[in-house]
């Protein structure tokens, strides 16, 4: 891990979180706790590195397209020109409505707007314009929709602070700001997500600490964090608790009204 943290200048941290998101092969053990990489692992390393820096990619996207570039000859893989051409092709793939890709979009849409208790797959599935035998060949069932619609919300809200944070950001603005923006219209699905983890409900708890830490990851790589799940797991806390306040702060009318209670007493 040193030789290839000291050949691409990527620290260790953010090495480790792209083979937990399986954007890296798996290095080949060779003692207890000792690994070893290869020409591969630094290719691919570097690959992602530049897409980031260069073309500021959210890893969900490098994962769909890195397999690609990595096929290609060392000299093609690393043209600016084909990494727009393959990211062209896979966009274009993406806009292709598939069955599952409006299944997924119909089940995000009532998750968040009414909560997991509240959805069936019959609303899903007529929102789809989908038979509901047909929602089944794509998701086991509501729960593996819901973690689907869960993983797919956290990919949004790190590709809304992507683009409203390309880097440094505008002097003064604070990324947490940035964040609860970009979270806000997801929040009841990590909610729910959040609260049955808490309840130890059977693959909740293993679900909700992948996409969480992802997520995180994701964001601290944005901030060019050296510790990228650290510093992003910091920006989720610091923007949720945000969102959290404005919520729960009370309205001018109820002020007022507190206000003229007292002054009549």
């Amino acid at each position: 891990m040193a030789e290839l943290v000291e050949r691409t200048g990527v620290p260790a941290p953010s090495i480790h979180h792209y083979l937990r998101m399986g954007l890296l092969p798996r290095p080949k053990l060779i003692a207890p706790n000792r690994f070893a990489y290869d020409q591969r692992h630094e290719q691919a390393v570097l690959l992602i590195r530049l897409l980031r820096e260069r073309r500021r990619l959210s890893l969900g996207v490098i994962r769909q397209v890195l397999p690609e570039l990595l096929r290609l000859d060392e000299e093609q893989a690393f043209r600016p020109a084909m990494w727009d051409q393959v990211v062209g092709v896979q966009l274009a793939r993406g806009r292709r409505r598939t069955p599952r890709a409006r299944l997924l979009g119909a089940a995000m849409e009532a998750f968040a707007k009414r909560g997991y208790g509240d959805v069936n797959v019959d609303d899903i599935a007529r929102a789809a314009g989908i038979a509901k035998g047909s929602l089944y060949r794509h998701f086991r069932n509501k729960e593996d929709l819901f973690f689907a619609s869960a993983e797919a919300a956290a990919d949004e809200v790190v590709r809304g602070f992507t683009r409203a944070w390309p880097g440094s950001g505008p002097s003064g603005t604070d990324p947490a700001e940035v964040l609860a923006r970009a979270l806000e219209p997801s929040l009841p699905i990590f909610m729910d997500l959040f609260t049955r983890a808490l309840q130890r409900r059977p693959g909740y708890p293993r679900t909700a600490r992948r996409i969480f830490s992802d997520m995180a990851g994701a964001l601290g790589e944005r901030l060019g964090a050296e510790d990228p799940i650290a510093a992003g797991a910091g920006l989720l806390r610091r923007s949720a608790a945000s969102l959290f306040t404005t919520v729960l702060q009370p309205s001018t009318s109820v002020i007022e009204a507190a206000q003229g209670d007292a002054t009549t007493a």
